[in-house]
């Protein structure tokens, strides 16, 4: 019969679920360089620039620095979706949300992996606060977009819900 100390002499771990072997082997895959996400699609890389981990000082991946054109291509692809998007019910759009949300949780972990490789943050705020805050804010407005058909009593909140799309961003 084994004896405690004699088990955890020998007790192999498995990488922590937090490691960042698997953020690396994601961004291994993607050449560590990405374009921009524009109508639906990643652009091809243009003018990059380095973002730095800042807890090892050493490059992380290159990402494009969006020109003013490549905004006014964001803000025109925007613009014609939108009539589309003004077209859906409050449930069809809803179920876009929902569906974010669900996956920003399905992807949590890299999503937190990632975030704390580039900027820094405690792993324990990125898992526990700010990606779960993202899912949260999808589930949210989904929630909104789902019933903005049914006024509150008194106000006209639903009417700015149905009414406009606030656009895009640059950022």
């Amino acid at each position: 019969m084994s004896r405690v100390a004699d088990v955890l002499k020998t007790m192999e771990y498995g990488p922590a679920p937090e490691s960042a072997s698997v953020a690396n082997q994601w961004l291994d895959g993607h050449g560590r360089r990405f374009g921009l996400f524009v109508g639906g699609a990643f652009t091809a890389p243009g003018e990059l620039f380095e973002t730095v981990n800042p807890a090892t000082a050493k490059p992380l991946a290159r990402v494009t620095q969006a020109t003013a054109a490549d905004v006014d291509q964001a803000v025109a692809s925007a613009r014609s979706a939108q009539p589309g998007w003004a077209g859906l019910s409050g449930h069809a759009r809803a179920r876009y949300l929902y569906a974010i949300a669900r996956h920003v949780q399905k992807h949590s972990r890299l999503l937190a992996v990632l975030e704390t490789l580039d900027n820094g943050k405690p792993i324990r705020e990125t898992r526990d606060i700010d990606v779960p805050l993202v899912a949260r804010h999808f589930y949210h407005h989904a929630g909104w977009r789902s019933s903005w058909r049914r006024p509150f009593p008194g106000t006209r909140l639903w009417v700015w819900w149905a009414r406009s799309s606030r656009g895009t961003s640059p950022c």
